[in-house]
């Protein structure tokens, strides 16, 4: 039996959201093989120290305001990741330079990099962002009622397998292009979960509760706590975070037009009412257990065979040459369903004021 006054303690709470921090910060920086590079990996203090919050007090930020605005849909959702991923542009500069020195991995489009803009439009709303908060649907259902679309990611419907295959295929093919050998990657893993079965034991009278909602939303004090955090972080890392790699002025404010399309976009967006009928079936925790699973195994397998076939590099790199070109496709779709959707409400309402 649920001890009730367990779950109302603010405490339980707490590592709950510190537990579903850590599923976010694994989904975007293992997965992306982020983690894997020398200086950057998950054992080190830059990761607990900056890393870790930096993905917290996004996630939590755009999941609490979505919750607020009703703009649950899956696009509007999508949107909110791409407002998300923009971070790396005036925090990590990642989209205006590269990862490192040797500037761009595949190129330039403008001033942006082709597979480095995909961290904006398709790798952070997609991995740091609505799969985190699929995987918060899992352990809490209560949650599916606020987000129902993010069921495409756990039906056993053909689009939704299709789905799990091109997340699976894009996430294990890029954790084992960047990892730095067998050894290292199955340490980190099991540092992982340790970590997460350590928190999970602190966390699990929150997430047995029926109101999952404390868990993604923050109020009061503590969502302005996230607002202070952001903004400070946004203004110190604009300054101390590779400001060389700054371009002009024009393209920094260029680059705003991405955050104003993304906010038209949410506000065409219809908020969304509390969805009473949905509900999560017991083969859908177990069907994302073997999605998960088969994505870590996934990475072990490339790894072997980028060892034992250096052909399979291109079978590998696949997800680098298409990933900017489907992050601008997703992003078209967005605004276009949102366009859709604000006319649709129009006809409505113009049907109803002409009866």
């Amino acid at each position: 039996m649920v001890d009730v006054e367990a779950i109302q303690q603010p405490r339980s709470v707490l590592w709950a959201r510190l537990q579903l921090g850590l599923i976010v910060l694994i989904c975007a920086e293992v997965f992306s093989g982020s983690s894997m590079r020398p200086g950057n990996l998950l054992f080190g203090p830059w990761t607990w120290l900056v890393t870790y919050w930096l993905y917290f007090a996004h996630f939590f930020f755009f999941t609490t305001l979505a919750v607020r605005t009703g703009r649950t849909s899956f696009w509007a959702l999508y949107l909110w990741g791409l407002l998300y991923g923009l971070y790396e542009g005036f925090i990590t500069k990642v989209i205006w330079h590269g990862y490192g020195d040797e500037g761009f991995a595949a190129g330039a489009i403008g001033p942006y990099g082709y597979s480095e803009i995909s961290m904006v439009t398709l790798f952070h709303p997609i991995a740091s962002f609505m799969i985190p908060l699929a995987l918060a649907c899992i352990i809490s259902p209560e949650l599916r009622r606020r987000f129902p679309d993010l069921a495409c990611f756990t039906r056993r419907t053909r689009r939704s397998w299709l789905l799990r295959f091109a997340v699976f295929y894009s996430l294990a093919g890029i954790l084992s292009f960047n990892n730095p050998g067998l050894v290292l990657l199955i340490a980190e893993w099991a540092f992982i979960l340790v970590l997460l079965g350590l928190i999970s034991r602190f966390a699990r009278p929150a997430w047995e509760s029926r109101e999952g909602l404390s868990m993604v939303c923050f109020e009061g004090k503590g969502f302005i706590g996230l607002c202070a955090y952001l903004g400070l972080i946004y203004v110190a890392y604009y300054f101390l975070l590779n400001y060389e790699h700054l371009p002009s002025p024009a393209i920094q404010l260029a680059t705003f037009i991405w955050y104003g399309a993304a906010l038209i976009g949410l506000r065409l967006h219809r908020a969304r009412p509390l969805d009473t009928s949905a509900v999560l079936w017991d083969g859908e925790r177990e069907l994302a257990r073997k999605w998960v699973l088969l994505t870590i195994g996934g990475s072990f397998v490339g790894s072997l065979l980028l060892l034992a076939i250096p052909a399979a590099v291109w079978a590998i790199l696949l997800p680098f040459v298409t990933w900017g070109a489907v992050g601008f496709v997703l992003f078209a779709i967005a605004l276009a369903k949102a366009v859709a959707e604000h006319r649709r409400r129009e006809s409505e309402v113009s049907f109803s004021s002409g009866i």
